[in-house]
């Protein structure tokens, strides 16, 4: 799942194969050569691949800072050892609900999140670091207000997302699909979970900014910013790329392309045609002037994932944004109201 979406069988067939662990430790080295410093190893689920300590301890002693996203099942004893001894920058474990029943609706999976929450446990108590990530979905959102307790309990930091991106990556026929949230739902949850993790008073100053259309966008990765003149500002193809399992650079590991072949041209060559190719996409200039851009921030990945174009104004993200800023102004009304009669009982009283 996530950035490989085929089966075993299906990477068998595929036209190229997976890179083998020789071929990563050479991209590692030109990687490391122009200047990487920071490194996200992910999957799929990393821990399965069976040369994936080696590729680590290759890459960790070259001086590589390096994080790991895992889903935190085959966190052993053993790999925990393995991991004090050579500790990463972070493991970013995605809890998928705070039941064993979210995981069963979820994920298909019994018995997985007692198992889980004890390996997060278990890192916490070697001293390695741990994120929460929390992608909230119609089969889990119930479990959102113990996931958030689950994480405040340990003091963890939890992103949670409500935008789920369509699975074009997986099927080009799914542009603008998805078994996920409406965009008023999306846009819902993303206030509560602001509620649920927010004293009350910076809650109601981020309503109040929220309502007038200046905060960051919910559901976006922490590096993402608002793109403004129309070309992207993230750091996608311009201070990051992703390589994916088979050997494509991307700008963006949520993108199908613009991609460069990294085995044939190899790591310096695929970074300077990323590069070029991405300074060459311009999003939607409707997408600049809008009322709400500061509260959608819609980017490269998402315009392609909604539209099937770069330039394609994703309506879903619109949608959202403008939700947001109704139901942030609609719960402000609210608490406004009932300070007044608060008040005024208190008078009459």
């Amino acid at each position: 799942m996530c950035y490989v979406r085929k089966t075993p069988a299906e990477v068998k067939a595929h036209s190229r194969p997976i890179l083998t662990l020789e071929q990563w430790k050479r991209m590692g080295d030109e990687a490391l050569d122009e200047g990487l410093l920071f490194l996200l190893l992910t999957g799929g689920e990393p821990f399965l691949w069976p040369d994936f300590r080696e590729l680590y301890g290759y890459l960790h002693r070259k001086g590589a800072l390096i994080s790991v996203n895992s889903n935190g099942t085959l966190i052993t004893e053993d790999t925990v050892a393995w991991l004090t001894d050579h500790p990463p920058a972070r493991i970013n474990i995605t809890l998928y609900g705070a039941s064993d029943e979210a995981y069963r609706r979820l994920c298909g999976m019994d018995h997985v999140y007692r198992r889980v929450t004890e390996h997060i446990d278990r890192l916490l108590d070697a001293g390695i670091q741990v994120k929460l990530n929390a992608s909230m979905t119609p089969y889990n959102v119930s479990d959102m207000e113990g996931i958030v307790r689950f994480a405040q309990e340990r003091d963890l930091l939890l992103e949670v997302g409500t935008y789920m991106f369509p699975p074009i990556r997986r099927d080009a026929n799914s542009v603008g699909t998805g078994d996920r949230f409406t965009p008023e739902q999306a846009a819902h949850y993303s206030l509560e979970h602001r509620r649920l993790t927010m004293p009350p008073e910076q809650y109601r100053q981020y309503l109040e900014q929220a309502a007038n259309g200046i905060v960051p966008a919910p559901g976006l990765d922490e590096s993402c910013i608002d793109p403004i003149d129309g070309t992207v500002k993230c750091a996608a193809g311009r201070g990051s790329f992703w390589v994916t399992w088979d050997g494509y650079m991307l700008p963006c590991g949520m993108v199908p392309e613009p991609r460069a072949d990294a085995v044939e041209l190899g790591f310096s060559r695929a970074w300077q045609e990323t590069v070029r190719q991405t300074e060459q996409i311009r999003l939607s200039g409707v997408c600049r002037s809008c009322p709400n851009k500061n509260v959608c921030h819609s980017c490269m990945a998402m315009a392609i994932a909604e539209t099937g174009s770069h330039a394609g104004i994703p309506a879903y993200l619109c949608r959202m944004a403008e939700a947001v800023r109704d139901e942030a102004a609609k719960a402000l009304t609210a608490d406004a109201n009932h300070q007044t009669d608060i008040n005024g009982k208190a008078r009459q009283g």
